[in-house]
């Protein structure tokens, strides 16, 4: 893992596709890069993204070449070794693996497992399933600190311009043309308009921070390289 990381995203299957489906070259790297993110799935995520019916041949290139550059990576031993690495209490794999099969009795694995690892690594998850996420709560289940959508890393890069009006208005059409899940907003808007009426949950700031109140609130990334 790089020495500048500062933060881990755990993206669930469904977010993860539309990032691959639009411009996975863009959304990884520039975390990665400028931000200091490591992006992780868990293997229950990589399973459902591959063998997805609609959209896996499609999104299979983009995953392994992430994969491969390790602007993705899939959760491993070492990586949680490094992870852990500054935390009084070591996480390891049964025990997010434990807590994965517990949560996957209510929702999906990819669900399941990835707010599994955000929550016992004090991680942010990336997940657009609202249903999954309430119906962990409805049952008790404990979430991670804070919960993401591909929108706010998409509407984060547009604030940020790492990612210019063209390519935002594009990525949307993507979506929409493939009858993808987009905020209500921006259902009848271009990403310009749309974003006027989108609260972003991501934002830069002079450091790492994250809301203590609720997993809804805003996560603050620090700009690594300045420009």
């Amino acid at each position: 893992m790089s020495a500048e990381s500062e933060v881990s995203f755990f993206f669930d299957s469904d977010a993860l596709i539309q990032v691959l489906l639009t411009i996975p070259d863009r959304v990884l790297p520039t975390l990665q890069s400028q931000y200091g993110v490591t992006s992780f799935i868990m293997n229950e995520v990589e399973v459902e993204v591959r063998s997805n019916r609609k959209f896996g041949t499609i999104v299979k290139p983009p995953l392994e070449k992430a994969l491969k550059t390790k602007a993705l990576r899939l959760l491993g031993s070492a990586d949680l070794e490094a992870l852990s690495a500054s935390s009084t209490s070591p996480v390891y794999l049964p025990d997010i693996r434990e807590i994965g099969r517990d949560y996957a009795l209510l929702v999906g694995p990819g669900e399941a497992f990835s707010h599994a690892a955000g929550l016992l690594l004090s991680s942010p998850v990336v997940s657009n399933d609202l249903n999954a996420i309430r119906t962990l709560e409805a049952n008790g289940k404990t979430l991670p600190p804070t919960i993401l959508r591909s929108h706010d890393l998409f509407g984060f890069l547009r604030a940020e311009a790492q990612v210019d009006t063209h390519t935002a208005g594009r990525l949307l059409k993507i979506l929409k043309s493939n009858r993808e899940w987009v905020p209500r907003c921006f259902e009848h808007a271009s990403f310009e308009d749309g974003s006027r009426h989108f609260n972003c949950r991501l934002a830069s700031s002079l450091s790492v921070a994250a809301s203590s109140s609720h997993w809804s609130e805003k996560f603050y990334l620090k700009r690594l390289v300045e420009e």
